[in-house]
């Protein structure tokens, strides 16, 4: 198996910000547009944004009953089981292997899902922002995303050329879970996730940089704190499909107003 054509396909796909962002890093009131706006009709789930190294744990179902699995960083691979593959960046696959075998422990192969790819944040240790979590340095983790591929499927895409996966993965292809799908998967394995911090119509969600900022500002202590609860990043906010999501971090929203 091309462990390159299985970095890219599972790659977290870059999230756009809420509103446009303009000159020196300051948003603009201009909503962005790529992937539509966050449509009023849908009920829209606003998570914490945690702040430490985007991670992901990629199991692999093989065609003779084994379950295997690598744990990567946003770019890269970093861990393969068995020792294949070893990069001890940012701590991630050490922290994560014990999350990865306990996995495989309590799930047999499935012929409908090929691959299962797990995205969490992984946080406090030695991250940027651990002092927001932390006062000793320890390191947790929070899933915020998941999706799956059957055999057929993966094996399409791993015969498609390294640039077509890419093309795949930033069009927004890969199959997520939707919120409900992602709670019953995140419970059935006992995972710690983002939390979900509210829940509105996308009717009555703020539209303006000022109305946004105050939105964002009942959200501005961490619900994840390990030892310590500082500040929050900000949210992630999402359809219940994952079709629309957008990131609103308090610093984007900070450099905005400072005067």
């Amino acid at each position: 198996m091309d462990l390159r054509k299985i970095n890219s396909l599972t790659k977290y796909p870059s999230i756009l910000t809420y509103h446009k962002l303009g000159e020196r890093g300051k948003l603009t009131e201009e909503l962005t547009e790529e992937r539509g706006y966050l449509n009023a009709t849908d009920r829209i789930y606003a998570h914490e944004k945690v702040d430490g190294e985007n991670a992901r744990m990629i199991f692999l179902h093989h065609e003779s009953g084994e379950l295997d699995y690598l744990i990567g960083s946003r770019e890269e691979l970093l861990y393969a089981k068995g020792d294949r593959i070893g990069n001890p960046y940012g701590n991630i696959a050490e922290f994560l292997k014990p999350l990865a075998e306990k996995y495989i422990e309590n799930n047999f192969p499935r012929e409908d899902r090929a691959l299962t790819v797990v995205y969490q944040e992984s946080y406090g240790g030695k991250t940027k922002a651990a002092k927001n979590y932390t006062e000793n340095k320890t390191q947790a983790y929070r899933v915020f995303d998941v999706f799956s591929l059957t055999k057929s499927e993966l094996d399409h895409l791993l015969a498609l050329p390294n640039e077509k996966i890419a093309e795949w993965r930033e069009h927004g292809n890969q199959p997520f879970y939707n919120e409900t799908e992602k709670i019953k998967f995140i419970e059935a394995n006992e995972l710690d996730y983002a939390p979900l911090l509210n829940e509105i119509s996308g009717s009555e969600f703020p539209i303006s940089l000022e109305d946004t900022f105050r939105y964002l500002k009942s959200f501005e202590q961490t619900k994840v704190g390990i030892d310590a609860a500082g500040k929050s990043e900000g949210i992630i906010v999402r359809s219940a499909d994952r079709k629309q999501i957008r990131k609103i971090r308090f610093e984007d929203y900070e450099r905005t107003f400072r005067k």
